[in-house]
């Protein structure tokens, strides 16, 4: 017999519902944004960007360098310093300015041009798995097999047994009993628990085989009716902790994702109608499906995909150059004229350090970040699942070991890499295990050319080496299972 109270039933029903209506709700606002968002809108915040610009080249130009180059007494610097100043920020500006509008009118690849559509009932047939609602197991509806008419039984024919904690009760038959009609049963056995007026729960059960006695009828007693009468439920069989003479460390071990990615079921985009090519990803703001999607950047008003990944990496190092030289050069001559007392703070100055100030630490960590993931072979919707991955690993580590016990986290993080590899390198789908390689599949193999908004990408997006240490549907296999080579 079960040991769960009725507020508990109630209480875990009230969650379901809850966790119910919000993954309904989110399914909703999903299926609502199907439009793609309208073309001003894309472009509103190049449209600011382009502002922003301009009135830092004016503030830095006409505020800074030129007073300077003419001499005036106002100046912050002499002549020679205006020039130079001048002459880089010119030379910073025309590569940011360049490289911007390539990254803005460079479309990042759609798969529509490259691949040709497709119906559901094509592709697979039936219902797509959710990659966020994705198992590793699979419903599979009961086979629907003719059943006899089943008699309807009277108001007083009731089941043939019924139970009452350990106590059974029965009844010798009436004459206006009917046998209980011979029929197997086609359905499984469903629990039901009730408890009415008392904060005691009883199980009750009934028997839906063939019945060969009299039928059995509960007493006055019994506080439940018939009709609420079930098997009772089998008991829950719980997982043993570890034992304590053995390491906990070996209690548990790394549950990479059982999803087969790179089946067409798993690729297939009803929005769209294609089988997307291998790390494509739709955009529900373009409204396209992205090849090889790393993310919707609004400042360059469309997303960052694989035919423009070398032009947003360079605009974000020449931007990065940019805000830090116009940062560094501002606060430097505005802090050294406030020693002195016939020079005064233009206000506008201070605007731009703060501008740039802000733009110079976006910038940056933006720069840092795409380093990391370029010489990673991985975009920045792989980079999330990793390390959704590692947190799920650290909280697994949490339950295992004591919130002091690094050496021990530390020694069940190496196992699992010494049986699996690294997350985000072994780990990874598209590791190659050659930093140069992860690069030159972005910028090409002439270095003069890295860093310039120059060109076409030598990357369309349709196929990429796959790592061996994954099987042909994209499932990441244990270390034994690798190449002899890479073992």
């Amino acid at each position: 017999m079960s040991s769960t109270t009725p507020n508990e039933h109630r209480k875990a029903r009230s969650l379901a519902t809850i966790v119910d209506g919000a993954t309904r709700a989110r399914r909703e606002r999903r299926n609502s944004r199907k439009n793609p968002q309208p073309w001003f809108v894309l472009k509103l915040t190049v449209a600011i960007a382009s502002v922003i610009i301009a009135y830092s080249t004016y503030v830095y130009v006409g505020r800074l360098c030129v007073p300077m180059i003419k001499r005036e007494s106002g100046s912050l610097g002499p002549r020679t310093m205006g020039i130079v100043f001048l002459s880089v920020f010119a030379v910073l500006g025309m590569m940011m300015i360049w490289a911007y509008i390539k990254v803005v009118f460079t479309p990042p690849g759609s798969a529509i041009k490259y691949v040709q559509r497709q119906s559901v009932s094509d592709t697979v047939g039936e219902e797509l798995p959710s990659l966020e609602n994705s198992t590793s197991y699979q419903y599979i509806p009961p086979a629907q097999t003719s059943q006899p008419q089943l008699p309807q039984p009277s108001a007083s024919a009731l089941p043939s047994q019924i139970s009452q904690g350990s106590s059974t009760r029965s009844i010798p038959p009436s004459s206006s009993s009917l046998t209980s009609p011979s029929y197997p049963s086609s359905r499984p056995s469903r629990t039901r628990q009730q408890s009415r007026g008392s904060s005691t729960l009883h199980s009750y059960t009934y028997s839906t085989t063939q019945s060969q006695g009299p039928i059995t009828q509960p007493s006055a007693e019994n506080s439940v009716h018939a009709e609420y009468a079930t098997f009772p439920p089998p008991p829950v069989e719980k997982y043993p902790r570890p034992n304590s003479q053995q390491p906990q460390e070996q209690a548990r071990g790394r549950e990479p994702p059982a999803l087969p990615s790179l089946r067409e079921e798993h690729r297939f985009c009803r929005r769209c109608e294609i089988v997307k090519p291998p790390r494509t990803h739709h955009c529900r703001a373009c409204g396209m499906c992205v090849m090889k999607y790393d993310h919707h950047c609004p400042w360059i008003g469309q997303c960052v995909g694989a035919q423009n990944q070398k032009f947003f990496f360079v605009f974000v190092v020449w931007a990065a150059l940019f805000c830090l030289w116009t940062f560094s050069t501002l606060v430097a001559l505005n802090a050294r004229a406030t020693t002195r007392t016939d020079k005064t703070v233009d206000p506008e100055h201070i605007v731009v350090i703060v501008l740039s100030g802000l733009f110079s630490v976006f910038t940056s960590a933006m720069l840092m970040t795409h380093i990391v993931l370029i010489t990673t072979n991985q975009t920045t919707v792989e980079h999330v699942a990793a390390r959704a991955m590692k947190d799920r690993e650290n909280a697994v580590l949490n339950e295992m070991h004591s919130f002091w016990a690094c050496a021990a986290k530390r020694r069940t993080r190496q196992a699992w890499d010494a049986e699996w590899g690294r997350i985000g390198l072994e780990g990874n789908l598209w590791w190659l295990g050659d930093l140069r390689a992860h690069w030159e599949q972005v910028f090409g193999p002439r270095t003069w050319t890295w860093l310039l908004p120059i060109g076409t990408s030598k990357d369309i997006g349709l196929e990429y080496p796959r790592n061996p240490r994954f099987d042909a549907d994209g499932r990441w296999i244990p270390r034994k299972r690798w190449p002899p080579e890479l073992q």
